[in-house]
């Protein structure tokens, strides 16, 4: 995996669970969350760097219409998420699906799981089978050096990409424009994988192409476009 998960935007609650956890004497109400929501390619990124290229075609088409979704076992905790106006701390995040469609769009379903009042649990109801928007992050992102860290490179990719916000310079901006304008394909993943970068340097360069007019701003299914010649 290249970054931490992070998750903004519109789901469609698909189900909603409540249960009791903890020892008996002291049961506290939880809640799972099951979240759909069509995304961008890009966020193969944190699965598995080569994933994109193996589900689409140059082009955005899917290579393969026979495959089944894509599963993943991650279980990431401590997350910090804000639903239905509320904020909660401690959240798990698990139960990963890719399902890829054309136009490098991919369906991703997860589960959120945290602890709610009562009213909460009632409010979030509400949107069962329908859509709310949700914000998903890291509650330690200040510690965060990357999820690669333990392997060493992963802590010099991010500590390198945190000198280049200090400094306010990225000396690897014309060879990110040079790929994209190569490959003609405005991805994050690719630009991390052609040039070892991490996932928020690999957004702020794209950005930085938006600016100057090479490619699009992000569209609604957040894709790009290139638009330089």
């Amino acid at each position: 995996m290249s970054a931490k998960f992070r998750f903004l935007g519109k789901v469609q609650i698909t189900h909603l669970n409540t249960r009791k956890e903890g020892p008996d004497e002291e049961k506290e109400l939880a809640v799972d969350i099951k979240c759909e929501a069509i995304v961008s390619h890009d966020i193969c990124s944190f699965f598995e760097p080569m994933l994109s290229d193996l589900l689409f075609l140059p082009g955005g088409s899917v290579r393969n219409l026979m495959l089944q979704p894509v599963e993943f076992s991650n279980e990431l905790e401590n997350y910090r998420a804000v639903i239905a106006g509320s904020t909660h701390y401690g959240c798990k995040v698990k139960k990963f699906r890719l399902q890829p469609k054309d136009t490098y769009q991919i369906r991703l379903t997860f589960q959120v799981s945290f602890k709610p009042s009562g009213d909460e649990v009632a409010r979030i109801a509400e949107y069962l089978q329908d859509e709310m928007d949700i914000e998903l992050d890291p509650a330690n992102d200040e510690l965060d050096f990357g999820a690669e860290g333990a392997e060493g490179e992963g802590v010099l990719t991010n500590l390198n990409d945190r000198l280049c916000d200090l400094l306010g310079d990225d000396s690897a901006y014309e060879e990110a424009k040079r790929v994209v304008l190569e490959q003609r394909r405005p991805s994050i993943s690719l630009i991390q994988r052609r040039l070892r970068i991490g996932y928020n340097r690999a957004a702020r360069l794209l950005e930085q192409m938006e600016i100057d007019g090479i490619v699009s701003a992000m569209n609604a299914d957040g894709t790009r476009e290139v638009i330089a010649a």
